[in-house]
C-alpha cells in the first residue's frame, strides 16, 4: 500500500472548481465514470467464496456485477490491518484516484470503489490470463521476440505512466498480468505503491528486493527506478533465471554495490542488440541509465510492430476521417461503452494502428503523428494537414491537445460495432445506479463531472433533447432511440461537406 513519501514542498494556490454551464465546457474522459459508490458494495455485486490471491491488508477476489453479470475483481482492504493515519486519510483510494486519470492499453481498466465499516473496495477489471510471473514458470525459456513482445508492453506502459508524472515503484512479474492463456497481450497493475513525481526524488524504499533498483536502498531515487525494474525482467526473459539469489536482506546488501559482467556465459547467445538495451536497463547510475522514452525507441524495439496490412491501416483511417462529433450525452455514453463496458480484446486492428500512429510511443496521438502517416500513404501533406486539424477538433474531446485511447477508438471503431443493443442496455443498467428505471438529473449529473461541478440546469438541458415524454427523466426506451438511432442513422463524412474538398481514393 502507498504512503507518504518525502518529497520537496511545494506552494499551491488552491482553486474553487469552475462550474460548467455550457455544453462545450464539459469535457469527457473514461475517468468520469470511476467515482466512489455509497451505497453497499453487496447491493450492487456478488462475492467469489475464495480469493484469488491476498496479502499484508486485504485479498483480491472476482465478483458478479448483479444487473450485467459481468465478472470483475475486487481488492478488498480491510482497516484492521491498517495504521490508523491511513484510515483517516482514506489511503486505500490513492490506488484508485491513480488508476482512474489513466488511459492506456496496457493498463487495466477500473470502475468504482466503496467503504464500509470494516473493508475499502476497489473493482477493477478482471484480467483472465494469469501474471506473467506463471508464465515464465509455464515456458521457461522466450525466444527474443517473445521477450521483445512482453517487454515492450511493459515500458510502454512505463512511459505513458512517466509521462503523466506517476512511478509505479513495484514492477514485477507478479503485477503484470496477461489478458488471454493464448497471447502474450499484458496489463501492467497493482498501483498501491505508485505515486506522483515532478522533478523530485523520493526516500521511503517501496518495491519487491529482487526487482528493486539500487539507489533506493541507497535512500534516493525518482522515477527510473521503474526502469531497472523493467531490466531485471528482461534479464529472467532472457536467461531463464533471477540475478541475484538469497534473502531479501542479501539481496539489499548486493545491490549496494551490483555490477553485471555482460560477457558472463549466461548470455551466450544472446544478441548484442538486445544486450545493450539490457545493459542500459541495467545501469546501476540512475543519472546514466536509459528513460523509458528512449528505451520504447532501442533498435531492438523500434520495428517490432504487429503485422497490419496497408488495407486495415486505411479502413481505420478512413473512419477516423468520417467520424463525426456528437451531442455531450451520446459523447458520454459512447465514451462508457467503450471504456467500461465493450470488450477491449475486439479492438486488435485498432490498437495495431494506434501505435502505428504513436509514433514516440508516450501512449496518446499528436497532429504531427497524424501528418505523419496520412504523408507515408500517399496523402498530400496540405490535405494530411487538413485531415489532422478536423480529426484533433472532433476527437479530442477533453481538449488535452492530444487524442488519448479511447477518443481514438470513439474515432475509430464504427459506431455499430459499440452500439450493439446489449452494450445499450448495460450501460443503462450500470448508469441508471439507484435502479429506478429511469436517470434523473443528480444521477446523470455525478457521472458528468466530479465535485458536482456541472449545474443543475445544464443537465436539465442534456436531459430534454431526449426526454420524448416530458417527464425529465431518461427511461430505457428514450436512452435505446437516442444511441439506436445515431448507430443506424446514414452519415455522410463531415469532411465531405467542406466546399471543393476532394478526399482521397484511399
Amino acid at each position: 500500500m502507498g504512503g507518504i513519501c518525502s518529497r520537496q514542498v511545494e506552494t499551491t494556490i488552491t482553486l474553487l472548481p469552475r462550474v460548467a454551464s455550457r455544453e462545450e465546457d464539459l469535457t469527457v474522459t473514461p475517468g468520469n465514470f470511476v467515482r466512489e459508490n455509497t451505497g453497499s458494495f453487496y447491493t450492487y455485486y456478488k462475492l467469489a467464496s475464495s480469493p484469488l490471491g491476498s496479502g499484508a491488508w486485504g485479498e483480491v477476489r472476482t465478483c458478479v456485477l448483479k444487473s450485467t453479470e459481468e465478472t470483475r475483481v475486487v481488492k478488498i482492504i480491510s482497516k484492521s490491518e491498517l495504521p490508523q493515519s491511513m484510515i483517516t486519510e482514506r489511503a486505500a483510494f490513492h490506488e484508485a484516484n491513480i488508476i482512474k486519470k489513466l488511459d492506456h492499453p496496457n493498463l487495466p481498466r477500473i470502475y468504482e470503489f466503496f467503504e464500509d465499516e470494516q473493508n475499502y473496495f476497489i473493482v477493477l477489471e478482471y484480467i483472465k490470463g494469469g501474471d506473467l510471473f506463471d508464465r515464465i514458470v509455464e515456458l521457461k525459456n522466450f525466444s527474443e521476440t517473445q521477450a521483445a513482445q512482453i517487454i515492450l508492453q511493459i515500458l510502454l506502459a512505463v512511459n505513458y505512466l512517466h509521462s503523466c508524472g506517476i512511478v509505479h515503484r513495484d514492477i514485477k512479474p507478479e503485477n503484470i498480468l496477461m489478458n488471454d492463456s493464448n497471447s502474450l497481450s499484458l496489463k501492467l497493475v497493482d498501483f498501491d505503491t505508485a505515486t506522483v513525481f515532478r522533478n523530485t526524488s523520493f526516500r521511503k524504499m517501496y518495491g519487491t528486493p529482487l526487482y528493486m533498483a539500487p539507489e533506493i536502498v541507497k535512500g534516493k531515487y525518482d522515477e527510473k527506478c521503474d526502469l531497472w525494474s523493467c531490466g531485471i525482467i528482461l534479464f529472467i526473459l532472457l536467461t531463464g533465471s533471477p540475478p541475484f539469489g538469497g534473502s531479501d536482506d542479501e539481496i539489499l546488501l548486493t545491490l549496494r554495490t551490483v555490477k553485471f559482467n555482460f560477457k558472463d556465459n549466461i548470455f551466450r547467445g544472446i544478441s548484442a542488440e538486445v544486450l545493450d538495451l539490457l545493459k542500459k536497463l541495467l545501469e546501476p547510475d540512475p543519472k546514466k541509465r536509459i528513460s523509458a522514452s528512449e528505451a520504447c525507441s532501442h533498435p531492438w524495439l523500434i520495428n517490432l510492430k504487429e503485422t497490419i496490412a496497408d488495407s486495415e491501416v486505411l479502413d481505420v483511417l478512413k473512419n477516423i476521417k468520417n467520424f463525426r462529433g456528437a451531442s455531450k450525452l451520446k459523447t458520454l455514453v459512447h465514451t462508457f461503452i467503450i471504456s467500461k463496458i465493450a470488450d477491449p480484446s475486439q479492438y486488435k486492428t485498432e490498437l495495431a494502428v494506434f501505435h502505428l500512429l504513436d509514433v514516440n510511443r508516450d501512449g496518446k496521438i499528436s497532429r504531427d503523428e497524424l501528418i505523419t502517416l496520412m504523408v507515408s500513404k500517399k496523402l498530400a501533406l496540405e490535405e494530411a494537414e487538413m485531415y489532422a486539424d478536423l480529426i484533433m477538433e472532433q476527437a479530442d474531446v477533453d481538449n488535452s491537445g492530444f487524442i488519448d485511447y479511447t477518443e481514438f477508438l470513439r474515432a475509430s471503431v464504427t459506431r455499430n460495432r459499440v452500439l450493439t443493443r446489449e452494450n445499450i442496455i448495460n450501460a443503462f443498467k450500470i448508469l441508471d445506479q439507484d435502479r429506478s428505471g429511469t436517470i434523473e438529473v443528480e444521477e446523470l449529473r455525478r457521472w458528468i463531472s466530479d465535485e458536482n461541478t456541472t449545474s443543475v440546469k445544464l443537465v436539465e438541458d442534456i436531459i430534454r433533447k431526449v426526454d420524448k415524454n416530458g417527464d425529465g427523466k431518461i427511461d430505457q426506451e428514450e436512452f435505446e432511440s437516442m444511441l439506436i438511432d445515431t448507430a443506424n442513422a446514414r452519415r455522410k463524412s463531415f469532411l465531405g461537406t467542406i466546399p471543393g474538398f476532394k478526399p482521397p481514393n484511399a
